[in-house]
């Protein structure tokens, strides 16, 4: 409404201007004549300014149309539904884990299928992953973690349990890459470092081993298998008072 009354002022302060710069004595004829012409500017300029309303209306509308179109395309396929429905999903979600916590592998897998795809959570695929891996089928468990991983990249159990399948599979450069995107996701993830440094030890690169290592006793210190790799690392390395010392914490820890 302000751009319109500024348009309107500044069209007619123009043509005031346009009467008064140079002012002429004039006949009645005269000036029946100009106010013929100024009032026919009047009328133009007011159409014109009922077509730049309508423009920018029209521009307005199409904007608004365009943002609603968008706000509704961003909406997540949860959030379209309502309370009852995701409540439903909820109580299939629930019924599924704790089949699978029941070791009822196939009958866990059917409640999950029983949710749509675009309603499953990251997580839902991570049990789907597991459930395949505990039927031996490998390759869809490897389908499901990265569909897992495509709904939430920061999933660390989806990077892990993906670099075990790639561990087990001598695929070691490839199980690294996904313990670090773990470690990425979770930085005090202890059991990441001690299989990257399992990856390390396969590689024969025990510096690189006794680090990870190192760091998964760092989050974990109470963890009895990370200390007799080291033991083992620091063996290679023929550096025989650490390997012992790695050794006496293993015992220890085993004995309690």
């Amino acid at each position: 409404m302000k751009k319109i009354l500024y348009i309107t002022s500044l069209i007619l302060i123009m043509n005031v201007q346009a009467c008064y710069t140079a002012p002429v004595p004039m006949s009645k004829e005269q000036k029946n004549v100009q106010n013929v012409e100024q009032k026919q500017q009047i009328k133009s300029s007011q159409k014109t300014i009922e077509k730049t309303v309508k423009k920018e209306e029209n521009s307005s509308k199409q904007n608004i149309s365009t943002k609603e179109k968008q706000t509704k395309k961003d909406l997540s396929p949860q959030e379209n539904k309502t309370p009852d429905q995701i409540s439903a999903i909820e109580d299939i979600r629930e019924r599924a884990k704790f089949l699978y916590n029941s070791n009822k592998l196939d009958e866990s897998m059917e409640e999950f299928k029983k949710i749509a795809d675009s309603d499953k959570t990251s997580d839902d695929w991570v049990y789907l992953a597991n459930i395949s891996q505990d039927k031996g089928k490998i390759v869809d468990s490897v389908f499901y973690l990265k569909k897992a991983i495509e709904a939430d990249d920061k999933n660390y159990k989806a990077h892990y349990n993906l670099g075990n399948i790639y561990f087990s599979d001598g695929k070691i450069n490839m199980a690294i890459s996904e313990y670090n995107k773990s470690i990425k996701a979770k930085k005090d993830f202890s059991y990441a470092y001690y299989n990257k440094g399992c990856c390390y030890l396969k590689k024969k690169s025990w510096f690189n081993a006794k680090y990870e290592f190192g760091l998964a006793i760092k989050y974990n210190p109470n963890e009895p298998s990370f200390y007799y790799n080291l033991a083992y690392t620091y063996k290679m390395m023929k550096k025989k008072q650490k390997a012992q010392e790695a050794l006496n914490m293993y015992e220890k820890l085993m004995s309690q």
